[in-house]
This record gives structure tokens, C-alpha cells and sequence, in this order.
């Protein structure tokens, strides 16, 4: 896992996008902590948990050692755990830093805390799925599978409650936001950290946990399909 946490698309797209994107959207700004927290924690967790998963695969599929790990044989349920828990254990440090900053900053209750540790445990596997449904095109570049990720990750970071909360969006977009699996993982953060949420926290995990399920099956079923043309 060590050897993927260090590789340049990681860092960039798993760290360092969330902090510049938080830091232009504070600078500037006399914003609340219960503003901003929300939507950090929201971003840092979405980008870093889907920052290992599209790295892993173009990389093993050009180093050929996607085919040893079949012909062992490994099942293919157990490598697309596997990824995904290396991605769920980058998101889990990378989010430590903006949950100390709410523990500091804000005066959380223990509901409040434990509503919290659950929206960064569920959004780190969830997206760590999602990432792993993202990688499979079956290509060798790390930089293909990148530029499909970010041409997906990008619009939902703006129509998903993570600069602005859900209860302030108007109609048309909150519409459109019930249909990504970000908005769930925000407004829960949203619940749990100011209050200003639109849907009950059991509802977001529920959902949470739904979109999970469906990137497990998707991602499954695309990798099985696209497999015999990585070996």
C-alpha cells in the first residue's frame, strides 16, 4: 500500500487538490467555522478516498502484475477489496487533520462526534468503491484514468452542499444534488458539525450506504468486463 500512497497523481489529487480548493474558497473571506468546517471535511474525504484506487490498477496492468495475482489464483472480489481498503486507509489519515480541527474548533456533543467518525468511516469506503469503479477503463496510464476522475469528481464538488449547505441551494440544484452520492456524505457533515442539514443524519447514512452497495456491484461488474484486456 506504502508504494501507492507515494505515487505523484496521489498526493496531488488526494491532498493537495482539497487544501487549495478549501484555501480559494476561504481567503478572503470572515466565514464561520461552522460554515467552513463541514464542507473541508466533506472534500478531504471524497478526494483522498478516491485518490489509490484509480492509481492502483493502470499501474499493476503495466507492471504485469495484475496477471500473477489472477493466476495464483486471487479472486477478483478479493483484489477489489483489497484496493479499496488501501484507499479507505489513506482517506482515514488524510481526514485526521480536518477532524482535529473540528474537535477544536467547534463544541461537538458525543452524538454529534460519533455522527461524524461515522460519515468519514462510510464516506471513506464508499468512495474508495467509487474510485475503483472510476479505474476501470482498461488502460496502463494513470493519467487517462485521472483525467476521466476529475472530469466526474469535479462537478460534484459544486452541486453536491460542499462550499455552500444544502438548505441554501436553490430548487433546481438541490434537485440535481439528490443525485449524487456526495450530497449525502455533506449534508451529514452538515448535521453533525453545524446543524444546517436538509435530510435526517440516519437518511444520509442510509443513502451513504446505498451508493456504496451500488459501487461495489458496478465496479465488480465493470472489472470483470474489461479484465481480459489488462492481461
Amino acid at each position: 500500500m506504502k508504494v501507492y500512497y507515494t505515487k505523484g497523481p496521489t498526493l496531488i489529487f488526494g491532498l493537495l487538490f482539497p487544501f487549495f480548493f478549501f484555501l480559494s474558497f476561504v481567503v478572503g473571506r470572515a466565514m464561520d467555522p461552522a460554515t467552513l468546517l463541514p464542507g473541508l471535511l466533506a472534500m478531504v474525504v471524497f478526494f483522498s478516498a478516491t485518490a489509490v484506487g484509480p492509481v492502483i490498477f493502470p499501474i499493476e496492468t503495466r507492471a504485469h502484475t495484475l496477471e500473477r495475482l489472477i493466476s495464483m489464483p486471487v479472486p477478483l472480489w478479493c483484489i477489489l477489496i483489497g484496493d479499496s481498503l488501501a484507499s479507505a486507509t489513506f482517506c482515514l489519515f488524510s481526514s485526521l487533520i480536518p477532524f482535529v480541527l473540528v474537535c477544536l474548533l467547534m463544541e461537538l456533543s458525543f452524538i454529534q462526534l460519533g455522527l461524524t467518525i461515522v460519515g468519514i468511516i462510510i464516506g471513506s469506503i464508499c468512495f474508495a468503491f467509487f474510485g475503483q469503479m472510476m479505474s476501470a477503463p482498461p488502460v496502463d496510464q494513470t493519467s487517462t484514468i485521472m483525467m476521466i476522475t476529475t472530469m466526474v469528481k469535479f462537478p460534484l464538488i459544486f452541486i453536491s452542499g460542499i462550499f455552500i449547505s444544502l438548505a441554501s441551494l436553490p430548487e433546481v440544484i438541490l434537485i440535481i444534488a439528490l443525485f449524487s452520492p456526495l450530497t449525502y456524505l455533506a449534508d451529514l457533515f452538515w448535521a453533525s458539525i453545524s446543524g444546517a442539514s436538509v435530510f435526517h443524519p440516519f437518511f444520509d447514512i442510509a443513502s451513504a450506504i446505498g451508493w456504496t452497495l451500488f459501487f461495489v456491484t458496478v465496479s465488480y461488474l465493470a472489472h470483470m468486463r474489461t479484465l481480459e484486456r489488462r492481461l
